[in-house]
């Protein structure tokens, strides 16, 4: 199978591998494919996945192992998607804790984000604070030893497959680590300014919405918090943003067609 041309930013979840690759994707005019946006189509596209609480309550090896196998399970829906965007020669920045060493022998440009264990506990208490969810309150502390073994191994793997690990500290360095993810990727072609990025923008903000609303179904949330929503004006180099929610994107696409910001 030929693959689509990708460029990968993994590691172990808190590591901040969504901001950085959101930041490099918008200053950099790269496609942006975040796996987890895509992650209630892959499930509804694969067999019936075990409860994750049960995966946890088998303990973090078990977990981990489970979490694996679904990784290595979707890899395959992963390049269809990025496939399907058209995007020729530029390649998808792809991230996403899914995203192992081991499955990277087709991936020119990678780099993995290892957290230190307290920076990951950080991670995960912001993102339970920003909506109400029992269930992911009630599974933290088994989410985050099943981290600390992938973390492991994601270490493990990168240095068999001479792959380059970023160590993310409790107190990081952002524009440090930042620098370092786009000195391991290299110089890579851009979208063509205009309607090409656009309409990236645009397909990116679309998944957002998606996969929010289904988020929100899921988990019978009351209201979605905002997030950030790329601006759409297709300018080279455009990094604004917009903190919103789906039903604020449809208004606005509505009333101007394509959503500006800057």
């Amino acid at each position: 199978m030929s693959w689509p041309a990708m460029v990968w930013i993994g590691g172990a979840p808190g590591a901040g591998k969504s901001t950085i690759a959101r930041d490099l994707a918008r200053r950099s005019d790269l496609p942006l494919h975040p796996i987890d946006l895509w992650t209630y189509d892959h499930v509804g596209r694969m067999p019936p996945l075990r409860p994750l609480a049960e995966d946890l309550a088998e303990g973090p090896q078990f977990a981990a192992e489970a979490f694996v196998k679904i990784a290595r399970d979707r890899l395959g829906r992963v390049t269809a998607d990025v496939e399907a965007r058209g995007l020729g020669d530029v390649p998808a920045l792809v991230e996403g804790p899914q995203l192992l060493p081991s499955m990277a022998d087709e991936v020119a440009a990678a780099v993995w984000l290892v957290p230190d264990v307290e920076q990951t506990r950080q991670a995960r208490e912001q993102r339970l604070a920003r909506a109400e969810d029992p269930a992911g309150r009630a599974r933290l502390d088994g989410l985050l030893a099943r981290d600390a073994v992938l973390a492991d191994l994601v270490r493990r793997e990168a240095a068999e497959c001479g792959r380059i690990v970023i160590d993310v500290p409790a107190d990081p360095d952002w524009a440090a680590i930042t620098c370092a993810v786009e000195d391991a990727l290299g110089p890579l072609p851009r979208l063509e300014a205009g309607a090409a990025l656009r309409l990236q923008r645009e397909y990116e903000n679309q998944a957002a919405c998606r996969q929010g609303r289904l988020w929100q179904a899921d988990i019978g949330l009351a209201e979605l918090p905002p997030y950030p929503f790329a601006c759409e004006c297709g300018r080279s180099g455009c990094s604004a943003t917009w903190p919103g929610r789906p039903d604020e994107y449809d208004v606005l696409r509505r009333a101007d067609g394509a959503v500006m910001v800057c």
